[in-house]
């Protein structure tokens, strides 16, 4: 399942449990948009969490730690890029 079907699906399982509320299409798409917000904010705080590991478990050898952060960051990037784009 792609990132953008996702976040449609998710939105869609939102604005059915606040269907009593009628809801207008700017306020469906403001909930799309704070999901995405949501999944950004996320894919940071794993990426956070995976580099300290990285740090804590190759700390001796540091070149090995280096590399890991540095394509970890790379996929980060590209990943916030396309859930950006979505918005």
């Amino acid at each position: 399942m792609s990132i953008e079907s996702s976040i449609d699906d998710t939105a869609a399982s939102i604005v059915t449990a606040l269907s009593s509320h009628d809801l207008s299409d700017q306020e469906k798409e403001t909930i799309s948009k704070l999901v995405s917000k949501l999944l950004v904010k996320t894919v940071e705080k794993t990426t956070d969490n995976n580099l300290q590991t990285t740090v804590n478990c190759c700390g001796p050898e540091v070149d090995l730690a280096h590399q890991i952060r540095e394509e970890i960051n790379r996929n980060k990037n590209l990943l916030i890029s396309n859930l950006k784009a979505l918005r």
